[in-house]
């Protein structure tokens, strides 16, 4: 099924996901769709290894993590998700050095909490990992003590002048 985005969200400075200049993290791209779910687009390498030519599990459980936690900007982007229960299911190996998809939104939206569900997939559509989570609802100001971090640390990063990815074939 084929998804249009409405918008790329920010990456941050040095967090292990989405830090663009984090050496040993994911440096995941995200885009919001149509659809009010969220996609990250990555490739793990070596460093993220657990068994040969495999992501480690507990990466994979944050790449989820994060992604599920961070729809909730796509309603308002100053605030965040705070895990409080994360389910994972390893269906199939997820493999290194190769472009893969995690997708996340949300499922039940209350005051101060929420609960959302997401998946990897590789660009087969082939589904690798699934999770569903419980977040609290925090603005960023609740969070992160030096609100210079959102001026300074929380970077919009414009894609490369040769991406034309406009939307992404997925299977749900």
């Amino acid at each position: 099924m084929i998804h249009n985005i409405t918008k790329k969200q920010n990456n941050s400075d040095m967090c292990f996901v989405c830090g663009i200049h984090n050496d040993a993290g994911l440096n995941i791209k995200y885009y919001e769709l149509e659809n009010k779910h969220l996609i990250g687009v990555f490739k793990g390498t070596d460093v993220h290894q657990s068994y040969p030519q495999r992501m480690h599990g507990g990466i994979t459980s944050a790449l989820l993590d994060e992604t599920i936690g961070r729809a909730v900007q796509i309603l308002n982007t100053d605030i965040w998700g705070v895990t409080v229960e994360l389910t994972v299911k390893f269906l199939k190996p997820v493999p290194l050095d190769q472009e893969l998809y995690v997708v996340g939104h949300i499922t039940n939206l209350r005051n101060r909490m929420f609960e959302g569900e997401g998946y990897i997939c590789d660009t087969q559509k082939n589904i690798l990992a699934t999770a569903k989570g419980k977040y609290f609802i925090k603005h960023v100001d609740q969070i992160v003590d030096d609100l210079d971090f959102v001026r300074e640390q929380w970077i919009y990063v414009e894609d490369d002048k040769d991406s034309t990815v406009k939307s992404f074939d997925l299977p749900i």
